[in-house]
């Protein structure tokens, strides 16, 4: 058993990319961590990993597939059984894809929503009320540069990102006279595995303007969440990009976007 007062970030999508970066640095930042991803060898990889450079911190991880739908509450009833206080919320965990719309089968595509968006909606309706009980708090959603655009040959992950984008920025104005602060962390390219790092090297010289890596990610959106920034928007393209998106006409932007993301399909 832990110790009831002991307070932990979770951080879901923990053992790779993204999630394993901002673990990292939590850890760093001398916090308790608990690591949630799916259930394989990685995730304990990473979860041993940290309890050896940190032995004074207490981590936990807990392998699970959120892309069922009772997944939510398993995070939840774990962490109530072992008296894990949540104080930071990180819902980092997503599935991303490129192609035709029709080259996935619809169970994809469903998996994919209940990922990027339900799971990530059930948990932080489930951590919020105690949340309020602490000084201060924080949710961190990962949103994408894609939250800002309709992209062809990706119509579901940006709009599932959209949503995140959407459902981040008005929690948090609901939430402005309580002691939690919402973040939506907006990246661009982040080279996170083999897949992503070979479709951005068919996006060309547009996306290695964009690309990061995830510890530089990782440090951005934990330095704007603990400052009670809005958004997190890491390095000066995208935040370029975002731009011009509100100067170039839409036809011009989405004939862009589908030449762009085409080449990742074929």
């Amino acid at each position: 058993m832990s110790n009831p007062s002991k307070v932990y970030t979770l951080v879901t999508g923990a053992s790779n990319g993204i999630g394993k970066a901002l673990a990292e640095n939590c850890a760093a930042r001398g916090f308790n961590v608990l690591l949630v991803a799916l259930p394989e060898p990685k995730l304990d990889e990473v979860t041993a990993a940290l309890k050896q450079q940190y032995p004074n911190q207490s981590f936990d991880a807990l392998g699970t597939n959120m892309m069922d739908k009772d997944s939510p509450q398993q995070i939840y009833d774990w962490c109530k059984s072992n008296n894990y206080d949540v104080d930071i919320l990180v819902n980092n965990a997503g599935l991303g894809n490129s192609g035709p719309f029709l080259s996935r089968d619809s169970s994809f595509y469903f998996g994919q929503m209940q990922l990027n968006m339900v799971a990530l909606v059930m948990l932080t309706h489930l951590f919020l009320p105690e949340m309020k009980s602490h000084s201060k708090a924080y949710v961190l959603n990962v949103g994408s540069m894609a939250s800002f655009f309709d992209i062809p040959y990706k119509g579901i992950y940006s709009a599932s990102k959209r949503f995140v984008y959407s459902f981040s920025r008005s929690l948090r104005k609901e939430l402005e006279d309580t002691s939690i602060s919402v973040t939506v962390l907006c990246p661009a390219a982040v080279l996170t595995n083999p897949d992503v790092i070979q479709r951005d090297k068919e996006m060309g010289r547009a996306s290695k303007m964009t690309q990061q890596t995830p510890e530089e990610v990782a440090e951005y959106a934990l330095n704007r969440t603990f400052r009670g920034r809005p958004v997190a928007i890491p390095g000066f393209m995208p935040k370029a990009y975002k731009a011009l998106g509100r100067i170039i006409p839409y036809k011009t932007q989405m004939r862009m976007l589908a030449n762009a993301f085409i080449k990742q399909s074929r």
